[in-house]
Order: C-alpha cells, then sequence, then structure tokens
C-alpha cells in the first residue's frame, strides 16, 4: 500500500521536470518531495498495517476462548475506536461468562448438599429454596416452585416457591390435574405458555399466574418424586436445548437426593422400631417403668410444637425421646430393681446408661444426629448435670426439652426407691427448678400446655 503516494510522487516528478532535468536545484527539490512522500506513505502505512496485524492475533485469540484478550487502542484512528467498542463487547461477555460459570459451579455444590442432606434425613428445606433461586438465576426466569408427591402418591404440595404470592404456596394438586399433575403422573417435560394452552384440564392458580413456564418431573428409580415449575408471570422467553438438558440433569439429581433420603428414613424407622423393641423390652424388666418413653416422648413432642419448632426437629425429638433410656439395657436387674440403697457400683451404672445410650445409637450413620440428645438428657441447666456437665445453651434444646418431659413423668410415676408425686405436686417441682435444672421456657411451655390439658399426667401408674 505504501506504493500508491510513491507512484503518486514519482508521477509528479515527471511531470513537472518535464524537459528541465538540466535543472539541478529544481531536480533536487522535487526528488527529495518525492522521497519524503514516499516515506510518509510507507510509515503511515506500515502503522495501519502493524494495527490490523495485532487486532487481527487478538481478534484470533477472543475466537479461540482467551476472553480476557482486549485489542490494542494506543492508536488514534478509526481502528482505535473500533478496538474500544469490540473491548467493551468483550467484556461484557466476560461478565456473563464469568456469571454462569459462578452460577453452575453454585449450582454443582447445590447438588453435592443435596445429595449430603439425603444421606444424612433432616430439614432439607433451605437447600431446596437455594436450588430453585439459582435455577432461576441461571436460566434467568422470575418465579418457580418444587412440588413434591405426598407419600401416597394422590398429591403434590409446593415444598419451596420463588415469586409467588403466599397465597398460593398452600395449594395441593391432586396427580393427573393440571400440567403439574400431568407431568407428575405421566413423568415427561412440558412447556406451557399462551400461545399453546394446556387443553388436559383444569390449571391450578399456580399455573395460571405463569404466562410461560417449564415443568420438569424429578425421576428417580422410575418413580416421580415431584415437579420443578419455572417460569415467568408476563412475556415468554426462548431457552436453549443446553440449559433444557442441564434443568433435567438437575432434577434427576434432586429426585436422586429424595430417593436416598427416603431409603435412609425407613433404614432409619427399622433400626428405631428395633431398638424401640429393646427399650421396651427393658421398661419390661421394670414394671415401674412400663409406658415411660412413650409418655416422655408425647410431653417432649407437645413441649416442641409449643416452642415453634420445625416438623423436621419434632420427628428427630421424637425418635430421640423414645430412645433416651435405651442405656439401661446394660444395667443389671439388681441395681435396676433396687429399691434400697444403691451397691457400690450402682451409681457407675445409673450415671453410665446416657453415654451408654450414645454407643448403642453410633453404629448406624444417619443416627449419629441423635447422639448428643441421648447423652445430655441429664444434663442440669446451671451445669451440675451428667455426664459432661454442660450448662445453659451448651446442651442440645432438644436434650433440655426431654429433660423435663422425662423428670416429670419420673415425679408422678409410681417407683421403687422413691413415693409417687401428685401432677399439681410435680408441676410445682418444675416451677421452683427453673432455672437451676431446667430451661426456662422449656418449662413454661410445659406448664401452659399443662394447665390447657388437666386430665394429662393424673394417673401415670403402671
Amino acid at each position: 500500500m505504501f506504493l500508491v503516494p510513491l507512484l503518486i510522487a514519482v508521477y509528479l516528478f515527471f511531470d513537472y521536470a518535464g524537459d528541465s532535468f538540466r535543472d539541478v536545484p529544481r531536480i533536487a527539490a522535487i526528488f527529495f518531495f518525492v522521497v519524503l512522500l514516499g516515506t510518509a506513505g510507507f510509515l503511515i502505512t506500515r502503522s495501519i498495517v502493524l494495527a490490523l496485524l495485532r487486532t487481527s492475533r487478538d481478534a484470533e485469540a477472543i475466537a479461540d476462548g482467551d476472553l480476557s484478550r482486549r485489542l490494542s487502542t494506543d492508536a488514534e484512528s478509526e481502528i482505535s475506536e473500533l478496538a474500544k467498542n469490540f473491548n467493551r463487547i468483550t467484556s461484557r461477555l466476560q461478565q456473563t461468562v464469568d456469571s454462569l460459570q459462578s452460577s453452575r459451579k453454585r449450582m454443582q455444590t447445590l447438588a453435592a448438599q443435596l445429595f449430603d442432606t439425603g444421606s444424612q434425613p433432616g430439614d432439607m428445606t433451605a437447600t431446596f429454596d437455594e436450588f430453585l433461586n439459582t435455577l432461576l438465576s441461571l436460566t434467568g426466569l422470575e418465579v418457580g416452585a418444587i412440588f413434591l408427591v405426598s407419600s401416597d402418591g394422590k398429591s403434590l404440595k409446593v415444598r419451596v416457591s420463588h415469586g409467588l404470592d403466599a397465597a398460593l404456596k398452600a395449594i395441593v394438586i391432586p396427580a393427573g390435574n393440571g400440567i403439574v399433575g400431568w407431568v407428575a403422573f405421566h413423568g415427561q417435560m412440558v412447556t406451557s405458555s399462551e400461545s399453546t394452552p394446556w387443553k388436559e384440564g383444569t390449571l391450578s392458580d399456580i399455573e395460571k399466574s405463569m404466562t410461560w413456564a417449564l415443568h420438569v418431573p424429578m425421576v428417580s428409580g422410575g418413580k416421580t418424586r415431584g415437579v420443578i415449575s419455572i417460569g415467568l408471570t408476563e412475556g415468554q422467553k426462548e431457552i436453549s436445548g443446553d440449559d433444557v438438558q442441564m434443568i433435567r440433569n438437575l432434577s434427576s439429581q434432586v429426585a436422586v437426593a429424595l430417593e436416598t433420603a427416603e431409603l435412609k428414613r425407613k433404614e432409619e424407622r427399622a433400626y428405631i422400631e428395633t431398638v424401640s423393641a429393646l427399650a421396651a423390652a427393658v421398661e419390661a424388666r421394670d414394671k415401674y417403668t412400663r409406658g415411660h418413653s412413650r409418655r416422655v416422648t408425647e410431653f417432649s413432642v407437645e413441649i416442641a410444637r409449643r416452642m415453634g419448632k420445625p416438623d423436621w426437629f419434632v420427628k428427630d425429638l421424637e425418635s430421640a425421646a423414645l430412645l433416651h433410656d435405651i442405656g439401661k439395657i446394660g444395667i443389671p436387674d439388681t441395681i435396676l430393681h433396687n429399691s434400697g440403697p444403691l451397691p457400690p457400683d450402682g451409681r457407675t451404672f445409673i450415671l453410665g446408661h446416657p453415654i451408654g445410650g450414645e454407643n448403642i445409637l453410633k453404629p448406624v450413620g444417619s443416627l449419629t444426629r441423635l447422639c448428643p440428645i441421648v447423652r445430655h438428657h441429664h444434663e442440669r441447666f446451671d451445669g451440675s448435670g451428667y455426664p459432661d456437665r454442660l450448662k445453659g445453651e451448651e446442651i442440645p434444646i432438644a436434650a433440655r426439652i426431654i429433660s423435663v418431659a422425662d423428670s416429670f413423668d419420673a415425679m408422678i410415676s409410681m417407683r421403687a426407691y422413691k413415693p409417687t408425686r401428685d401432677r399439681e405436686d410435680a408441676m410445682e417441682e418444675l416451677v421452683r427448678c427453673r432455672g437451676s435444672q431446667f430451661d426456662p421456657e422449656c418449662v413454661d411451655a410445659f406448664i401452659d400446655y399443662l394447665k390447657e390439658h388437666p386430665e394429662t399426667g393424673v394417673l401415670a401408674t403402671p
């Protein structure tokens, strides 16, 4: 390209020089002008070519996936302005890619959390909620809900939702009804919109609130565990095939987590039933303690509900209360049935039964969360209890609840080593020891329950 200005200069040289080649000064001036013009053209052209080559290399690197690369903007030219605009586009693209990678990483982490939560049954609500919010963020959608199939398979309830009216969260959808029910019944994904209205049956208010939605079944082991519904309240949206596949894969992972949790709960329930049978056998050895664990369980559940504890907490408390004295299996009958002073080793056996109960539960991994409750149900709020002399908030709240229920039932029950107290006397003792032996909040909740149910604890004798 630099030859163009040079050729122009040569043409001008011959045009103006004509027959004046012998006029040396004029020839020298024209020659100098030609060289100057040619050099300037060469330098300008070289600068442009080098800028284009750098731009080409940078653009090729960006095309190969190096979004951190930027075009050079040193030159003040049209190329510089083009490079600046291109860099702005690349920066926004980099931000988008970073956001997607971050969201996908979060989703992978959540999927791992779901597996962990499923292997240790408990409250999965918080994990489901974060999972749904991340999924909406990843797809750019506004609203959504995760429906779970009921244990009898006849209906679906909202477990978590985002962007929906609070009143809609209580909706129950019969299996096979509407889009969600159809998806759960047939195990097939459905995309719904105003342009393609659903004609299979009546829609629920949740389904009507979405002008465009993607409903994906959560299937594992040939069984539909629930449905993920995500969409928009206004307008429609095109979603890529990769995103659809990602959502389907994630829904399968959620279903596997639910299946794992269900299997663990069944395994746990079978173990609890076995251990409970042993606990009943322990109580059967002593006529004075028959039905004790059952009553303590009932009292504990009522206290927890009065304190506003969530369902998963109440279920764990129920299991722990049922098993709280399982460690007494190892106590000899001579000590267990003793009506007089304890023999020299008797106190060791009695004080050791919470630890014995913990050791019985440890072999089943999913029951390890119950071990601290069983171990510490004889701790005292002032720190004078056993086996670890924990104090106040150091004691698990479930163990503090069981302590109140356990002590009340022990007072109103006939025992070989002590006289029976009547209901009112036992209630007064709970109040007297409020803040020293017992957690005040637990005592207050139980006393309120007993006042509202005067028949409770009237005659708890074998």
